[in-house]
């Protein structure tokens, strides 16, 4: 299919050669130093710490919870590519007082839980990190290691951890955003960013994306080669919903009419061939968005007949079936009642709010977006539910937070970003709601605001993980405060 599209421009523009690979290795170190020292005991003395921070060979002692191995010292030492009971040499990265970040070049003595990556650009592309690891043996040491630094820094008794909420691997991402190199119009690279580098790793498809996304990429590589206003597009989302996908190309200056031309009929000839349907959308400069096709809206189905309906640059949770158990797990654990008032903060397009709101309840959904607002609001009124305040506040400030909580909560759900909602947690303790459910994607921004809720008056009841991003280092979990009785 898109092979025909190449050749019946090569007559006019040359024929495209062949594409080309990149490399690189994924790193975070800025994220292990803000949690060093606090998910793990005593250290060996500092003697022994220097001798081993030298060593090119380490034996792996742990794993933490962005699955870096360690090797307790002081400084401690995290390395990326290694697995508990390990021998490896290592390359550092980057040494501070307290931390070690480094990253295994030879495995000398492997786990069992070590595999193959599946995907072949492993190595290169910056997407994911972890397919090294089976990703059952992942999940546990990760989700432990969690446990522990709760344990440790929130003193978390006995059974409030909770067994991890899991979905599909490897295919379990609907929404992408495609990097593009059109430097040179007859080689475009079209990928995903090499780790800490601008750098595009080329690839035909990708295995953790759902099938309409991955499938598409090759062919639409193939589709805007020889078009010298390639060099015009910034990144390409790709989006999936239930009903269809969007393919949305962000361009800063105006495309050729024949490149759109010829992406359209590719979607439109996909489409036809597929079950699986996909429209084309131009975003401009300005972050205008108009659609090519007949401009059909996303539906992503939650729970409870609720849905969203995003655009290309919305948040949404992009794991479908791990997003749906954790709106459950919420549910179950906020228990909303008929005419209780509840907050849904940071709420996006009412991801959480929706079902709340079909309980009976009466709903704040605050967002920092406005455009997002918006179109919350405008498709919570298409599927008849006109029982929440949907506002547009700066939830960081601490004037719009203390004027909203005046009006009283019966219970709060908390979604924030990975800087954590520290500002709300602050006013949350005086505020003493009964009941906070907190949803979040960073653990370390987490035991921070957790920590002010416990020390303000609440006790974490359950806590657990949702394993919302495989093979990547992120981990998202949520966690149940309850006011203690005075």
């Amino acid at each position: 299919m898109a092979n025909l599209f190449k050749q019946s421009r090569s007559k006019q523009k040359g024929t495209a050669s062949s594409r080309l690979s990149g490399n690189g290795t994924k790193g975070n170190a800025s994220a292990n130093a803000q949690v060093a020292g606090l998910r793990f005991g005593k250290t060996r003395n500092a003697s022994q710490a220097s001798k081993k921070a030298n060593s090119s060979t380490v034996t792996i002692e742990d794993v933490d919870w962005m699955g870096h191995g360690i090797v307790r010292g002081n400084p401690i030492m995290f390395v990326e590519g290694a697995l508990v009971g390990e021998t490896c040499d290592i390359e550092v990265l980057s040494s501070k007082k307290k931390v070690i970040n480094a990253k295994a070049t030879n495995i000398q003595l492997s786990s069992e839980a070590r595999q193959a990556p599946f995907c072949p650009v492993f190595d290169s592309c910056g997407g994911c990190q972890l397919q090294h690891i089976k990703p059952d043996a992942a999940l546990e040491q990760r989700d432990k290691a969690l446990k522990v630094m709760m344990e440790r820094q929130l003193a978390m008794k006995a059974g409030v951890w909770q067994s991890p909420l899991v979905g599909p691997r490897p295919q379990y991402r609907r929404k992408a955003r495609l990097a593009i190199d059109a430097r040179n119009p007859n080689q475009i690279k079209l990928g995903f960013r090499e780790a800490n580098s601008n750098k595009v790793t080329n690839v035909d498809s990708c295995p953790i994306l759902v099938d309409p996304l991955s499938n598409i990429i090759g062919p639409l590589q193939n589709a805007l080669t020889g078009f010298e206003s390639a060099r015009h597009i910034g990144h390409i989302s790709l989006i999936a919903g239930d009903n269809i996908s969007h393919l949305v190309i962000k361009h800063i200056k105006a495309l050729e009419a024949e490149l759109i031309d010829t992406v359209n009929a590719l979607v439109n000839e996909y489409s036809l061939a597929n079950a699986d349907k996909i429209e084309l959308k131009l975003e401009n400069k300005q972050g205008q968005i108009r659609s090519v096709g007949h401009g059909t809206d996303l539906v992503m189905s939650t729970i409870n007949d609720c849905s969203i309906s995003p655009s290309a640059n919305d948040f949404i949770q992009i794991n479908k079936v791990v997003n749906e158990k954790m709106i459950n797990q919420a549910m179950d654990w906020l228990n909303p009642q008929p005419n209780e008032r509840i907050a849904d903060w940071f709420s996006g397009l009412g991801n959480f709010t929706l079902p709340i709101a079909k309980s009976g309840a009466r709903v704040q959904a605050v967002e920092g977006v406005a455009e997002m607002v918006r179109r919350a609001k405008d498709n919570a009124q298409r599927q008849g539910i006109n029982n929440v305040e949907w506002l547009h506040l700066d939830l960081a400030d601490k004037t719009n937070v203390e004027a909203s909580l005046q009006q009283g909560f019966d219970k709060v759900l908390l979604d924030p970003s990975r800087e954590g909602a520290l500002t709300v947690c602050h006013a949350l303790v005086k505020a003493l709601p009964k009941t906070i459910v907190y949803v979040s994607c960073n653990p370390s921004t987490f035991s921070r605001d957790a920590k002010v809720l416990i020390d303000g008056g609440y006790e974490m009841e359950k806590a657990g993980v949702a394993e919302m991003f495989p093979f990547t280092h992120h981990m998202e979990m949520m966690a149940l405060f309850t006011r203690k009785q005075q």
